[in-house]
């Protein structure tokens, strides 16, 4: 009997052990505002690209384990920038993939961090006379927090690039983005 007893202690401390290490995934929609500032600079001369506040929407997913997750997100984005002091407008739509490593505390708190992979879809411009097109991916990170209540989540995140992206113009030129992104998630 006692045997028994001890057996069955150590299966529930077990089963207890191993609740927090089984990952849950979760699987949800997001949108919101995509502040973006653009820094473009060409051999000829630099261009002030005047800062935009967009929109994005996309999906996201959270795989967890415990404190700890993979958080992957597709999000689509449209700004249009003006370009101060040359009469031109550039619009710019892009998908960005992050796949971000998250960290929990107190339960409705993630810490989020990682890289981000963004793609052009639909950009172009007329500025200077001439037909901007701004279509080379990048590769860049991104740093935020998600609060999460219930099921939905507020999120803030701030989107960097590592480096230039080449945009093709009448002068080969070089642009940077940086974004920061305010959303609202609703997880299923």
């Amino acid at each position: 009997m006692k045997r028994l007893l001890l057996i069955f202690a150590m299966a529930c401390i077990a089963v207890q052990a191993s609740a927090g290490v089984i990952p849950k995934f979760k699987f949800g929609v997001k949108a919101g505002l995509d502040y973006q500032s653009n820094n473009f600079n060409d051999r000829i001369k630099d261009l002030d690209f005047e800062s935009s506040t967009g929109w994005f929407a996309g999906v996201q997913g959270d795989l967890t384990w415990a404190g700890f997750g993979i958080h992957p997100e597709i999000i689509f984005s449209h700004n249009a920038f003006d370009v101060a002091g040359d009469a031109g407008k550039v619009k710019l739509n892009k998908v960005d993939i992050p796949i971000l490593l998250q960290y929990r505390l107190l339960g409705v708190l993630a810490l989020q961090a990682g890289p981000t992979f963004c793609v052009m879809t639909n950009t172009d411009g007329n500025f200077g006379g001439v037909e901007w097109d701004f279509k080379r991916p990048t590769i860049g990170y991104a740093v935020g927090a998600e609060v999460r209540i219930w099921k939905l989540g507020v999120s803030a995140r701030y989107n960097g690039s590592f480096k230039r992206s080449e945009v093709l113009g009448y002068t080969t030129g070089k642009n940077k983005i940086d974004t920061f992104q305010l959303g609202v998630g609703f997880y299923f």
